[in-house]
């Protein structure tokens, strides 16, 4: 082993330290490490992607939108980034703008079921009713456990 590849594993140790923190949802103590983590290396897209899904769990969606650009910037194929993005402007009243968001995170992962749904959902309320159904369908195609999942 070299010696930078030490750092490389310890910053991976921080990152899988924070994901199972956040998983069970201590989310200041899986914060502190993908802050660790980032000292470490600060070029590593998914460990910027995780801590922006910390922050937006804590409720610092601003500093959340920019660790998402953050992980785009270093890698702008990062479908997780892009899908998250384009839920949070859904949200936020801008369906156009997510589909935008939707349609890149599709480009990266196009077996991705839940970005399907969410593309269709947001089509669906647009009253987009051909194009809504198609991606429906590819989402339950991919999963057909989506099926049980409500509309409304």
């Amino acid at each position: 082993m070299r010696f930078f590849d030490l750092f490389k594993k310890q910053d991976n140790s921080w990152n899988i330290k924070g994901v199972k923190l956040l998983e069970i949802g201590d989310y200041q103590t899986a914060l502190k490490c993908f802050n660790n983590a980032l000292q470490i290396n600060p070029e590593a897209d998914e460990i910027w992607y995780n801590r922006a899904v910390t922050l937006w769990e804590m409720g610092k969606h601003c500093e959340a939108i920019k660790d998402y650009y953050k992980a785009l910037d270093i890698n702008p194929n990062h479908a997780g980034a892009w899908f998250n993005l384009g839920v949070i402007i859904s949200g936020w009243g801008r369906p156009e703008d997510a589909l935008e968001f939707l349609n890149k995170a599709l480009e990266f992962d196009p077996d991705d079921a839940e970005a399907w749904y969410v593309k269709g959902t947001i089509l669906k309320n647009l009253d987009r009713s051909n194009e809504a159904l198609k991606c429906l369908d590819m989402a339950f195609k991919l999963n057909p456990g989506l099926q049980s999942i409500n509309l409304e």
